[in-house]
């Protein structure tokens, strides 16, 4: 003989099954530790992605261009889907609006600690006082094509390129780096859990 069971209660519990299911997925996906590689991974692949295409389509100078327009817009589609904020900073900007602030420079200077000893800087997540943690990486200079608008202004960089960047960033502080050199750091901001 088979029980008849109402439906009702099979759904509440299905419901709550879900609910469960859901809560678990988001607390183990919101890990800074495992989601802010994950997210940089996407924004930085974006990102490479549209100045290669620019640098050979139009060169270096070219390049500017997706860093002044494209990569803000980049950070926010990619935030978006995580549900997270994104940005890069540094202590030696191009553009003003991505100039460290107190909290990102000390960890900016952990950062350059690390590669003073030789040592590789490690990611950091910090806690935030709305309870929210922030994921910290390190921008470390490391592809030659980086330099033909970071490196040395004498002989990396061509008057043309060097030309566009003071059009574009006439305060510009982003130049003087060798590869290896710490430009700056990834900063991937989690809200707090509800």
């Amino acid at each position: 003989m088979f029980a008849i069971i109402s439906a009702r209660p099979l759904l509440t519990l299905f419901a709550m099954l879900l609910a469960c299911g859901a809560l678990a997925q988001t607390e183990s996906s919101s890990d800074p530790a495992t989601e802010g590689p994950k997210v940089i991974t996407e924004a930085f692949g974006k990102l490479s992605a549209a100045l290669s295409e620019a640098v050979a389509k139009d060169g270096p100078a070219g390049a500017l261009t997706v860093c002044s327009e494209k990569a803000p817009q980049i950070a926010k589609e990619v935030a978006a889907a995580h549900g997270v904020t994104l940005r890069r900073a540094t202590n030696k900007p191009r553009n003003p609006n991505n100039a460290v602030d107190a909290f990102e420079n000390a960890v900016l200077k952990t950062f350059a600690a690390a590669l003073e000893k030789n040592e590789a800087p490690k990611p950091q997540i910090l806690p935030l006082p709305d309870g929210g943690k922030s994921f910290f990486a390190p921008i470390i200079l490391g592809n030659p094509l980086c330099l033909q608008c970071h490196g040395d202004r004498e002989k990396d960089i061509t008057p043309e390129t060097l030309a566009a960047i003071q059009k574009l960033y006439p305060a510009d502080k982003a130049t003087g780096f060798q590869l290896g050199d710490l430009r700056g750091l990834w900063r991937v901001t989690f809200p707090a859990v509800q």
